[in-house]
């Protein structure tokens, strides 16, 4: 190309200006023959090629086709399901749980989820700041879903109204409520410890709630529905409703596990102990009235609870019992007809040598006692040498049956048989420990059925938390009870009514006069042992667990209360002066709500001599010089009088005959048209004359016991009250 344009431009030059451009077009469109039309093989080619191509994409199509239709078809329906359909399970409301009276302890309610649609967030860190003070998290957590590609994630579940009403209040597209079930404990700390906690998905966790998680959890509910291109809820296709699952009713009683769990409470502030633990049961069937450890924890908090707060001392911790478990040892002694209650035994001043190991008292020495005596003051040597007419093999056989080294089969979780070696693991000085407590580990639900057995004429009932099922339809049904639940035979009735009346003289004039009720005969033991190191494994000093267990009324048991306190401060340790008064204190108001009437008439004291109502005596009689001195309110203007026996102390019992004495009694008024009655004079009444006096007027006041006469009221006599009015009752 580039030698024709020279020649181009050299002929140009020459002068022909007409010849290049002619010249320039001939060689450049004139290149050859014009082509002519193509031959019939050519088109046959053509055709054949366009054919093919056409062949080879339907093919291809069909292919693909049949690769989506069948090959793939299941896959891609389920994506299509994906976009455009939805199923959802419906969660099933969680049963109740009840109290003995029907009152709730633990329900389901149904409360917001905060949910955001990120599609719909425009910043997600500039959402993420606003949100985070308000929902009470950092910025960096709510980041996270906010910046997904979906169309669903949680920010925050289970929130109040209020926190609903602020997040409200920011006016952040993309964030949505939906309602869901969740648990809710109503008395918040409450008997929590037995019923448990729930976490956000409702499932158990801890105590009843984990432990019966099937039973209350019911059958959930399925919703189907179609969805539109921009995900929203467009056509319900079907609907299953769920089933609500089983309620509970508890043999416990609410209030009575308040009045136990303020007394472990005050308890725990005054010593400054590690922990607490107490049990309340009716002997005769087995029932659980109350059960508390403390430290506590609120079950509607229970994420935040520390680990030492959600142990359960009551099921999940042994002790050794100390000086309790003497009446285990005294159940075996009495039982096999090896001692008698008025024997006399040698204490040996105090201190006894079995396989070269000193015993010693742990406080004053004794000399001779008699076996009542030897369990009021708690005797180590007493208590072992009557120990020693026992063979082990019959002592341990007593043991086992009131139910150590084994679980009770109590319906909570993580319940402690306790430790009870095997008869050839004892050594020499075993037989002799395990008598007054030592060797050997109990739970608090341990003692307490043991002692019911006492209390219950030697009747053995193990015990039980859970009365019923309730169905959705109102239905009760019986639990299946687990392990060995038949009620066995301890020791014989007989035996057991002995010890009844020989653990009184405890409370009497022994370890555990705090524990005394006034108006009820009293029976029980105190207990303080020492803890052993874990890592030495020797006693430590300033250690101690203190027990008291106990029945009330002691002839005819309504209550067993065994009360534990681990690791008590300060100058009272022991078991009588630290958890027998607790003991006092829950018995008290726990008798008074039951409608246990009182039992015993504490002896009336009086500073004065009282003229005696008897028509057989020739002049007034006065009062026998052995009764203590005490003060009787003098006359009352429209009083009429009420005759009564006195009894006499116990330093004249049987040398002095009961008079007849005249006594003042209130004599209620009527009623008045609205119902209000005239508030009765108590003053100088015992505990008995006044609660029936309150009973015949509907007035049902709180005792405050420091005495055995009443000495004030609130409110004052002749105040009109209407009864179910707060009354007090001071005796000094």
């Amino acid at each position: 190309m580039s030698r024709l344009k020279r020649r181009f431009q050299k002929r140009a030059s020459e002068g022909d200006e007409a010849a290049p451009s002619n010249l320039w077009r001939g060689a450049r469109f004139r290149r050859g023959p014009a082509p002519g039309p193509p031959s019939e093989r050519a088109r046959r080619e053509r055709l054949s090629i366009v054919i093919a191509g056409v062949t080879f994409g339907f093919l291809a199509m069909g292919a693909r086709c049949m690769h989506l239709q069948i090959i793939r078809a299941p896959e891609l329906l389920a994506q299509a399901r994906a976009q455009h359909e939805k199923a959802i399970d419906l969660d099933p409301r969680r049963g109740p749980i009840r109290d003995r009276n029907g009152e709730e302890l633990a329900l389901s309610v149904d409360v917001d989820s905060l949910y955001a649609d990120p599609s719909k967030v425009g910043n997600p860190d500039a959402v993420a700041r606003r949100l985070a003070p308000v929902l009470g998290m950092k910025a960096s957590e709510l980041r996270e879903p906010l910046a997904r590609e979906s169309h669903f994630a949680w920010l925050k579940r289970k929130i109040d109204p209020a926190l609903r009403a602020r997040v409200e209040s920011l006016g952040i597209e993309g964030l949505e409520f939906v309602r869901e079930s969740r648990r809710f404990y109503p008395k918040r700390d409450l008997a929590a410890h037995v019923l448990g906690a729930c976490g956000i998905d409702n499932q158990g966790l801890a105590g009843l709630e984990f432990a019966y998680n099937d039973h209350f959890t019911g059958t959930p509910g399925r919703l189907e529905f179609l969805r539109d291109g921009k995900g929203h809820r467009v056509l319900d296709r079907s609907r299953v409703e769920p089933i609500p699952g089983d309620g509970m009713l508890l043999t416990l009683d609410a209030t009575i596990q308040h009045i136990a769990e303020r007394e472990l409470d005050t308890a725990m502030k005054e010593t400054r102990a590690d922990g607490a633990a107490i049990v309340v049961l009716r002997p005769e069937t087995g029932e659980i009235l109350a059960l508390a450890s403390r430290p506590g924890f609120d079950a509607n908090e229970f994420s935040e609870a520390t680990e030492t707060s959600r142990r359960d001392r009551a099921v999940s911790d042994f002790f050794e019992p100390g000086s309790t478990f003497k009446v285990i040892t005294a159940a075996a002694a009495l039982d096999a007809g090896r001692v008698r209650p008025n024997e006399v035994i040698w204490c040996e001043n105090g201190s006894y040598v079995v396989a070269k190991h000193r015993f010693k008292e742990d406080k004053l020495p004794f000399g001779n006692l008699t076996f009542q005596e030897v369990l009021a003051h708690s005797s180590n040597v007493g208590t072992i040498k009557v120990a020693q007419r026992l063979s082990s093999s019959d002592f341990i056989a007593v043991i086992r049956r009131f139910g150590f080294g084994r679980s009770t089969s109590l319906e909570l979780p993580g319940e402690s048989p306790g430790l009870l070696r095997d008869l050839k693991r004892w050594s020499g000085l075993s037989h002799a420990s395990i008598s007054m407590g030592q060797e050997i580990g109990v739970t608090p639900i341990q003692l307490a059925a043991a002692f019911g057995a006492i209390a219950n004429d030697g009747m053995y009932n193990p015990p039980y938390l859970i009365e019923a099922f309730v169905g959705p339809d109102g239905a009760r049904r019986e639990p299946d009870r687990e392990g060995d639940f038949q009620p066995r035979r301890t020791v014989s009735a007989k035996t057991a009514r002995t010890l009844r009346d020989m653990l009184q003289e405890v409370t009497i004039d022994g370890t555990g006069t705090k524990a005394s009720v006034v108006g009820y005969t009293t029976a029980g033991k105190t207990g303080t042992a020492q803890k052993i190191d874990p890592v030495s494994h020797r006693y430590v000093r300033g250690h101690y667990a203190a027990w008291f267990g106990g029945f009330v009324p002691a002839a005819h048991p309504a209550l067993v209360i065994v009360v534990m306190v681990d690791e008590p401060k300060g100058a009272h340790q022991h078991g009588g002066d630290v958890s027998a008064p607790v003991f006092s204190r829950v018995a008290d108001p726990v008798l008074r709500y039951l409608g246990v009437l009182p039992d015993h008439e504490e002896p009336v004291m009086i500073d004065r001599p009282l003229v005696a109502i008897n028509e057989n005596a020739p002049e007034p009689l006065v009062r026998p010089a052995s009764l203590r001195t005490s003060t009787v309110a003098g006359p009352a203007a429209g009083r009429r009088p009420a005759t009564m026996s006195l009894p006499v102390s116990k330093a004249g019992m049987g040398l002095f005959p009961a008079l007849p004495v005249s006594i003042r009694k209130a004599a209620p008024a009527p009623p008045a048209a609205d119902g209000s009655v005239v508030m009765p004079d108590l003053t100088g009444l015992s505990l008995r004359e006044a609660t029936a006096t309150l009973a015949s007027v509907g007035l049902n006041c709180s005792n405050r016991p420091g005495g055995q006469r009443v000495t004030r009221q609130e409110p004052v006599p002749g105040i009109a009250v209407r009864p179910g009015v707060r009354c007090s009752v001071i005796y000094e």
